[in-house]
């Protein structure tokens, strides 16, 4: 059953007025929480105006909710147990103290201005972010004390630096290069004081030497372009590759890794190969590889070994020809095969110079034999030397030095201009004695025994009987080696 009309007003009346009586309520409440709320923020930004923000670091110390004079308090008094690595090369490191160095605090104003451009207002701006500033100039630096304090250092004593080395042109696996700079341990010491004091002053915790560019550097780098052109230029004094062959495998070769040994370096600057060291090499090859005077053993035809007393057959280099040369073509950059200059050759060029091709003189048993390729193709009984009368055949190792028909041999002219002794010979092949001395037919001599040597032999050479000296004269040439024991 529907209400009265009159019941239904006055219940919509009693219903706004309650509304309304809420909406008031509401509004008190919230203007009382407004005025509560600027109170408090009101309040902390006067608490502000004197103290820094939460979490305001300065030179990363954290100095939030202090006052001006409470952050400059704890700085004075953190002074004394301040320290700063000092970081070194080779990964080293050492510490100084503020006791040590004798710092104070000084007061130049620099945190009251940064009190004074704090704005309170803005305070929970900085609340959970904080502020981080770095100030300089907050500590006074004693210099008497920091000059005392680094010449203490340990990377500071003399005996604990090592000098920097300057780059180079050196001697490497492959030739000459630029070898790099060696930065050492040195340091300036004036260096290492003024970036230390403005370490100090910026209040820094560490100080990198390197960094702070207090390492004595070297004069010269390896990106030197002179450096550069200076091994370029000494390379190409060592791009020749000789190749020396002495026979049977026996080759010695000249190349960069002896040639760079040899450069030497002219008060101008410029390079060359020192001729010093080329006279010691070609010296070296004489005296490893000439045969010329040198001793042999030798297996007879009766099959004794003997050692044969030095003759002039066998090579023998021309050290200063081939001096000339060499140098000749180490200049040049030449490659491949270069020749010796001698100035005695052998016939063969195994180490054993005398080879299987020879004539073997024996004068005890006045008889020689001819071997060709290391068979026998002739021999033949002789008369040496006359040995009671001081004019004995020589022993040794020769080489026939010619060979010619129809020949006067002749002594030496006495006093009244005649001849000592001149003898005429169908077949003359000299081989010792500057030509004096060699093998010839004799055709006056009738005695050719064995003995026929002691008191009727010859000035020297070797008496031969004219079909045997005919047969030898065609078989023997230029250098064919005569041994004589």
């Amino acid at each position: 059953m529907p209400l009265h009309p009159d019941i239904q007003i006055k219940n919509i009346v009693s219903d706004d007025k309650t509304m309304t009586t809420k909406k008031k309520v509401l509004t008190g409440i919230a203007g009382v929480l407004l005025v509560a709320a600027t109170a408090g923020y009101g309040a902390a930004a006067y608490y502000y105006s004197s103290h820094f923000y939460s979490h305001t670091e300065i030179n990363g110390t954290d100095y939030g909710e202090m006052t001006v004079a409470q952050v400059k308090k704890k700085i004075a008094d953190q002074i004394p147990s301040y320290q700063i690595t000092i970081e070194e090369r080779n990964g080293q490191e050492e510490t100084l103290t503020g006791e040590q160095l004798k710092l104070t605090y000084q007061d130049d104003g620099e945190i009251d201005k940064l009190m004074e451009d704090q704005r309170p207002w803005a305070w929970v701006i900085h609340a959970f972010t904080g502020v981080h500033v770095q100030l300089e100039n907050m500590v006074a630096v004693n210099e008497e004390a920091l000059k005392q304090a680094v010449e203490g250092l340990t990377c500071m004593q003399p005996g604990n630096m090592q000098a920097p080395k300057d780059a180079c042109v050196g001697i490497t696996d492959d030739g000459y290069a630029v070898i790099p700079e060696e930065e050492g341990t040195t340091l300036d010491e004036e260096k290492v004081i003024a970036g230390l004091h403005q370490a100090l002053t910026n209040g820094e915790i560490a100080f990198d030497l390197d960094a702070g560019d207090c390492y004595v550097k070297p004069e010269i780098m390896q990106d030197d372009a002179e450096l550069k052109a200076k091994a370029d230029a000494i390379n190409q004094k060592l791009s020749a590759n000789l190749t020396m062959d002495f026979g049977t495998d026996r080759k010695e070769v000249l190349d960069k890794n002896t040639l760079k040994d040899w450069v030497a370096e002219a008060e101008d600057g410029s390079f060359s190969i020192d001729e010093e060291k080329v006279k010691e090499y070609v010296a070296g090859l004489a005296k490893k590889y000439d045969t010329v005077n040198s001793k042999r053993t030798f297996t007879t035809t009766a099959g004794n070994t003997v050692t044969l007393t030095p003759g002039d057959y066998g090579w023998e280099i021309d050290q200063s020809g081939t001096e000339s040369n060499l140098m000749q073509a180490i200049n040049d950059g030449t490659q491949g095969d270069f020749e010796i200059v001698y100035t005695s050759t052998a016939l063969s060029r195994n180490e054993n110079d005398i080879g299987n091709s020879y004539v073997e003189l024996s004068l005890s048993d006045q008889h020689f034999w001819v071997y060709v390729d290391g068979k026998q193709v002739m021999d033949s009984e002789v008369v040496t030397g006359c040995r009671n009368k001081g004019t004995e055949t020589p022993k040794g190792v020769y080489k026939v030095k010619g060979k010619t028909t129809d020949y006067t041999m002749r002594g030496e002219k006495n006093a009244s201009g005649n001849w000592s002794y001149q003898v005429h010979c169908n077949y003359w092949i000299p081989f010792a004695a500057e030509d004096t001395i060699g093998f010839h037919d004799l055709t006056t001599r009738s005695d050719w025994s064995s003995t026929a040597y002691l008191d009727n032999g010859s000035h020297g050479c070797v008496n031969t009987p004219l079909d045997k000296v005919k047969e030898l004269y065609d078989i023997v040439s230029y250098k064919f080696p005569v041994v004589i024991y």
